[in-house]
């Protein structure tokens, strides 16, 4: 069981490292809480799904100190559903600064119209 924890945990970090060398971040709006990106070079196609990491900076940091997020988020083009993978939060801004916390993956929801995942998924698609 160690030995497979140790390969989930280094495949993670190296997910993770690459992304950083990465990063490409493309605004695809603004709403109340603030203002989205998206990294153009992380779209990833599988069929009619794609994988892509977007950052929200918020207008001011959340009470739990909380000021950027980023999040993998898998977008089906043709069902017109999405689902977020894995999301980070960090004190800093643009996905930067001291972690805060996430989440692994959540259920697939269908977009919304006039939502950012709408757009999101126009910028993608």
């Amino acid at each position: 069981m160690i030995p497979r924890l140790r390969l989930s945990l280094a495949l993670a970090a190296a997910v993770v490292a690459g992304h950083a060398h990465a990063q490409e971040w493309v605004s695809y709006g603004e709403s109340e809480i603030g203002v989205h990106y998206y990294d153009r070079a992380s779209v990833r196609a599988t069929g009619e799904r794609k994988r892509v990491w977007r950052l929200i900076e918020r207008r001011e940091a959340l009470s739990n100190g909380i000021r950027s997020g980023k999040a993998l988020i898998e977008i089906d083009c043709r069902e017109g559903t999405y689902r977020y993978l894995k999301t980070m939060h960090y004190a800093g801004s643009m996905g930067r600064g001291r972690f805060i916390g996430g989440s692994g993956q959540q259920p697939r929801e269908f977009v919304a119209p006039g939502t950012m995942a709408a757009q999101l998924s126009k910028a993608v698609c």
